[in-house]
């Protein structure tokens, strides 16, 4: 194992042993705008205390001195860990000089040149061990500690961080060294710096300064005022359920290129990636998407930041908490009333599946080591956890939850924490037992499935009971409460309309509902109609054919319930894809949020899940049809047509009509515009001088990665041995670029031109997870994997029982999604 892959066992040691007191920081990017330097000078003055003699510091670059109480000291540097012996066992200061390199992939100190200007501008991306990347460090979220940052820079250029600017200097002609406030302790991940010409709007919100920055080149799509109400509207909420805003006087917030995350919960500065600029209309969901992240990243101040968790098992403790506060908050304060409608249809979709899976894990995972960490980023930590903490405030109470959550943040506050601690603090506000919630619903792997079961008597329910079953792999837990509803509903006059809904709560293996004897017998019987619990929820074979053609009547909650059953049924093999589709297509769900969703399944079942190509045919045509008869200029409109065009991709024709103005009252964006040149590039119907003048309408950062895309999407082994390569390559290509080249490799209905690659990519998964950075291995691994590859994977797997824990993660993931295709497509070609 590399020594940059630390682990718990001797980074718990060495919290033991050290203590650190504080850091001062100097990085020099003054010659960054120079392609010509790849590093940059760094200086880290790192104030501690060891019980032994001998430790190491963390940081991947190159390491010119080190000096122990200004003297020079000997070290070892084997690249990614700086050892140091002969420490007295007393306070004392470590400085060290070293050079970090500029990264291209969304890691450590990125640098992005505008396509559109030739403007160079830098920020940093650390969770969750990127740090020493940039600054020497002991890279472990235990150890918090107070910062004092400085940055060397060009005097026209914004240079901030988590702290606001306390003193300027000029060093040089046009070269400015800024200092900034001293942090509170922080780990080192939520540390944060950016330096480029960036565009900043300011308010403020009760004496604290609020910032928006962004590249000046997309300052139009710079929407301030609706991002400063979200932003005052958020702080408002949490700050009245937890207290002050607890990181000084500023709140910047940086929407940066190329990067690799939605946000990052960074006090005092946080990143945004660029994508919630939107260059095209956005849809109802998109904007509460954007809401979301924003409360999201806003609520990790108290979760996450102020308390941080002692090792990354615990990840759940700040992701849990912030995905449950994004959509919570983002309907109670900031008018998004579908919040949690779209975190049923998108995110809690994503963590069946996750959980699904034969590695799946407890929300309260096994991390040994931060390669584990890195794949724990994922739907359990973040949607099952925050489903869970849904089911914990239906049981404690929202009153005692805010209340615990206080609490948590008095007793540790600028300090790491544990499980143990949370629910000690939760346990002194409400008079609920938790000793059975917790080992339910956070330790314990997988999820249950509910069904319902009664008897009709002259027309009405007799012995309505719900059974609970556990639904795939994981480990069966009979204390694993539900509490949830149940909707009865009725059709009248050919409408699904709700007749009665029952509380119940599931604490065994089934729960009787006498409340329902004798009422009139339903049509449909809907387990968890609100999407209170997290479960699978089967339907009975009436429920499903009637839902099948009226699911359009529920509400919004409801049909989200209803979609995700459908679709957990289809990749069960218990339903016909064309059926989904063709519920799909007779819904003309309007929820955006859902919409999307479902478009995507439905484009996933015909690509993926069924045998023959009909079925496309039959979906790009419905949704050609739905695209003109929507209504012009809606939301369901641009989606619809969007959805055409990808399946005109899967199934070809002619989609020009669509940029000539063929559907009345649809904008043809510039997102619309590539995703059209996307689809006539895979279609062979794109030539290169074409691909160019679009490009040259759109000659911009987002428009450079999409013409990547479509000329790698092109029917030709050429191009895709060439898109192959470069996305291979080491250190060659930016994130952005490996993700547009993988997407044009992988264009639809190419599996042909792919399959040459299938033994190419077993023979060199080994090298791809040792020589790429781990964002770009992951991505290679996962956007490489052959669609039919699922034998192959497997015999790889059982010839590599040695490979690192998260390749076999990721292979065997891909491995039982390729499985489950193939069972679909023989299930229903006989």
């Amino acid at each position: 194992m590399s020594s940059a892959n630390l682990t718990r066992a001797e980074t718990a040691d060495r919290a033991a042993n050290v203590r650190v007191h504080a850091y001062r920081v100097d990085v020099d990017v003054r010659d960054a705008q120079n392609p010509d330097l790849a590093t940059f000078p760094v200086k880290s003055c790192i104030d501690l205390t060891s019980r032994t003699p001998e430790t190491w510091v963390d940081f991947i670059g190159e390491v010119e001195q080190v000096l122990l109480d200004g003297a020079p000291h000997q070290f070892e540097h084997d690249g990614a860990r700086i050892r140091v012996a002969g420490l007295p066992q007393r306070r004392c200061t470590l400085r060290i000089l070293a050079h970090g390199r500029y990264s291209r992939t969304g890691e450590g100190l990125h640098r992005f040149v505008d396509p559109t200007d030739g403007e160079t501008y830098l920020y940093t991306q650390y969770e969750p061990a990127d740090a020493r990347r940039v600054f020497p460090n002991l890279e472990q979220p235990d150890l918090r500690a107070p910062f004092t940052f400085a940055l060397i820079g060009p005097d026209t250029w914004w240079l901030g961080s988590n702290q606001p600017e306390v003193a300027r200097e000029q060093v040089a002609d046009g070269v400015v060294h800024v200092h900034f406030e001293p942090t509170e302790p922080l780990s080192t991940y939520i540390t944060s710096l950016a330096a480029g010409p960036y565009h900043r709007v300011a308010d403020a919100w009760h004496g604290i300064e609020l910032g928006l920055l962004c590249r000046r080149s997309l300052a139009r799509y710079l929407d301030a005022d609706e991002l400063f109400r979200l932003t005052t509207s958020g702080l408002d909420w949490l700050t009245t359920a937890f207290g002050d805003y607890p990181w000084g006087e500023k709140y910047d917030q940086i929407f940066v290129p190329e990067y690799n995350l939605g946000a990052m919960e960074n006090p005092g500065l946080v990143t945004f990636t660029e994508q919630y600029l939107f260059r095209s209309p956005a849809t109802p969901a998109q904007l509460q998407a954007r809401a979301n992240t924003l409360v999201h990243e806003m609520s990790h101040m108290w979760f996450g930041d102020l308390v941080t968790c002692r090792w990354w098992g615990d990840l759940w403790l700040k992701e849990s908490f912030a995905e449950f506060m994004g959509s919570h908050v983002s309907v109670e304060a900031c008018g998004f009333v579908d919040g949690w409608v779209n975190f049923a249809t998108a995110r809690k979709v994503g963590a069946y599946l996750a959980d699904s899976m034969p590695t799946t894990h407890p929300v309260v995972a096994d991390i040994p080591d931060l390669e584990a960490a890195k794949t724990n980023f994922d739907r359990i930590t973040y949607s099952k956890g925050a489903s869970a903490l849904t089911q914990l405030v239906h049981y404690v109470g929202i009153d005692a939850f805010l209340a615990g959550g206080r609490r948590y943040f008095a007793d540790h506050a600028f300090d790491s924490a544990t499980l143990a601690d949370f629910i000690a603090a939760l346990d002194a506000e409400t008079d609920r037992d938790l000793d059975g919630w917790v080992p339910a619903w956070l330790e314990s792997a997988g999820h249950d499935r509910l069904s319902a079961t009664w008897f009709e008597k002259s027309g009405q329910v007799s012995g309505l009971r719900i059974l609970r079953e556990l639904d795939g792999p994981g480990e069966a837990q009979s204390g694993r409460p539900h509490a949830t509803t149940v909707g009865l509903y009725r059709l009248e006059d050919c409408v699904l309309r709700l007749d009665r809904r029952l509380d119940v709560t599931v604490d065994g293996e089934e729960a009787a509902l006498p409340a329902a004897d004798g009422v009139p017998a339903p049509d449909v019987v809907l387990v968890n109609d609100l999407d209170h619990t997290f479960a699978r929820v089967v339907l009975d074979s009436r429920s499903r054919g009637v839902l099948l053609e009226h699911v359009a009547d529920l509400d919004p909650i409801a049909r989200a319930v209803v979609w995700t059953s459908l679709w957990t049924d289809v990749r069960a093999g218990g339903l016909v894809p064309s059926a989904f589709v063709a519920a799909v297509l007779t819904a003309r769900e309007p929820q955006s949020g859902v919409l999307a969703s479902l478009l995507d399944r439905a484009l996933a079942a015909v690509d993926r899940y069924s045998a023959d190509g009909a079925a496309a045919v039959a979906w790009r045509d419905g949704c050609r049809t739905a695209a003109v008869d929507a209504a012009a200029g809606s939301p369901e409109q641009m989606l619809w047509a969007k959805a055409y065009l990808r399946a005109a991709a899967l199934a070809p024709e002619d989609v020009r009509w669509v940029l000539d103005g063929g559907i009345t009252g649809l904008e043809v964006s510039v997102d619309l515009t590539w995703l059209a040149w996307q689809t006539l590039a895979t279609q062979g119907d794109a030539s290169d001088a074409e691909l160019a003048a679009v490009l040259a309408a759109d000659d911009t950062a987002s428009g450079r990665t999409a013409h990547l895309r479509a000329a790698t999407s092109r029917p030709d082994p050429a191009v895709k041995e060439e898109a192959w390569r470069r996305a291979h390559a080491v250190g060659g290509e930016t994130n952005d670029a490996v993700g547009a080249l993988l997407a044009g490799y992988n264009a639809l209905g190419q599996d042909d031109l792919r399959e040459p690659f299938a033994g190419r990519y077993f023979t060199g998964l080994l090298g791809v997870w040792e020589d790429h950075p781990i964002e770009i291995a992951m991505r290679l691994v996962r956007g490489g994997f052959p669609s039919d590859g699922a034998d192959a994977g497997a015999r790889w797997l059982d010839a590599h029982p040695d490979a690192p824990a998260t390749l076999r993660r990721l292979v065997t993931e891909a491995v039982h999604e390729a499985e489950i295709a193939a069972r679909i497509r023989a299930a229903w070609s006989l």
